[in-house]
Formats: C-alpha cells, structure tokens, sequence
C-alpha cells in the first residue's frame, strides 16, 4: 500500500491531488487542510489544521508520524502544497500578523512538516518529498515579496535536505517543484489586487484572459506521475521543463 499526505488539500492543486489519490484503491491518502475536503472526497484521514500557526504545524506533524506508523508502507510521498499569496503590498505596507502566518504557512510548515516524514519514514523503502515552490521564489514580482521570499526559502532547504539525505545514504528524493501557473484560488487573488497593491498585476490578469493557465487537475496529475515514475529531480524543478 502507498500513503500520500497532502497539505493544502480542501482547494486548488491540492484539491487536485486528492482527487486522485483518493479515488486509487492501493493508495492512502491523509489531507490536511484548514478547511477539511469536499464531501465528495473521501481521504483514509482528512486532518484540519491551520499550517500558519505553531498548533496547526505541531497538529499535522503528529498526524503525518502517526500516519507512517500506521503500516508497512511500500511507497511514502509527502506533497507540502499548502500556500498563501497574501500579503500583497510593496515594502512597508504589509501588516505584521499577516507576513507571520503566510510564512509559517508557506515556509515553515514545510520545514517541521517534511522534517516529521523524515523520521518517520526511515522504515520506508521508496520516499519522496515534493515541496511546491513557484517560479516566484526564483524571480522577484514587486508586491509579493513575503511569498517570493518563502518560496525562495523553500527551494533553498530542499536543496539543503536533498544534499543531507543524499550523504546519509537514504534513498529520498526531496524536490522544490515549480508547477507553473494553475487557474486556482490565488491567481484569482492576484487578479483582484490592485495596482498599489500589485503593480504587476495586468500580468496576471492576462494569464486569464489568454488562456494560459493550467487546470489543477492536468498538473496534479503530471506530478504524481513523474514522481512515481522517478523523474523529479533532487533540489529544485520546474514542471514545465519536465
């Protein structure tokens, strides 16, 4: 039997992923998201936890332990998709309490989330950490600095982990993967800002309205193939390129 645990899993590409995960009968999914899953989603645990606070990330990393002690697991995937957008706003114009939660959320919850699978899956013959970043963490867009500068935090500690389970001699492969750009929830923040708020954002409302964006469905999908099939490289990717 394979296990799943994905984060951000009540929407978007997370949704996504669930979806199909949910629907496999050799696999295991474990969801964790704020808001739980659909109705019509039916995971073997559906965990809700705010991943931008210390109680939610102690929460779904008990959750994630617990899940691999469970049973012998033949294949353990972690997916940290949670993300947030917000704060949106150039440099002194974000309010504190928000930049603390978008970063736990987006930085810090993968860090305490990937380092409870890694003790936990020792046992585990075939693993894989697969840390969604985005191209954002790799180039800067005036107006999002705090989700820049997570996602680029992201893709360095991966790149980090990849090198210390790689001298460990564990067979993990950790991947900061940029999937591209996804017709889901934060885009349709990003097309909403203003501005003041985002001077890019005729960027993001053209992704719109040429029809450049991807379904979640069609990326999720890609994902959990190339991850299965051995494809997504240790460190950092990019799906398009893939």
């Amino acid at each position: 039997m394979n296990l799943y645990i994905v984060t951000g899993a009540s929407r978007g590409l997370g949704l996504g992923l669930a979806r199909i995960l949910a629907a496999e009968p050799e696999s295991r999914l474990v969801a964790i998201s704020r808001a739980g899953l659909p109705r019509d989603v039916r995971a073997w645990r559906d965990i809700r936890a705010d991943l931008g606070v210390n109680a939610g990330q102690d929460l779904a990393a008990k959750a994630i332990r617990a899940a691999l002690a469970a049973e012998p697991w033949r294949r353990a995937v972690l997916i940290n998709n949670a993300g947030m957008l917000e704060p949106l706003g150039v440099a002194g114009q974000v309010d504190a309490a928000v930049v603390q939660h978008s970063v736990g959320v987006n930085l810090t919850a993968a860090i305490v989330l990937m380092n409870a699978f890694l003790v936990g899956a020792r046992d585990v013959s075939a693993c894989s950490v697969v840390n969604i970043s985005s191209g954002s963490g790799r180039r800067p867009s005036a107006g999002s600095g705090v989700y820049c500068a997570a996602k680029a935090g992201l893709d360095m500690v991966s790149r980090v982990a990849a090198l210390e389970v790689e001298a460990a001699g564990r067979a993990v492969t950790i991947c900061s993967l940029a999937p591209g750009i996804i017709d889901t929830d934060m885009q349709v923040v990003a097309r909403g800002a203003t501005a003041a708020e985002l001077p890019d954002v005729a960027r993001f409302r053209a992704f719109k309205s040429e029809g450049l964006l991807k379904s979640a469905a069609e990326v999720a999908r890609k994902i959990i193939d190339l991850e299965r099939a051995g494809k997504l490289p240790p460190g950092i990717a990019d799906l398009r390129e893939l």
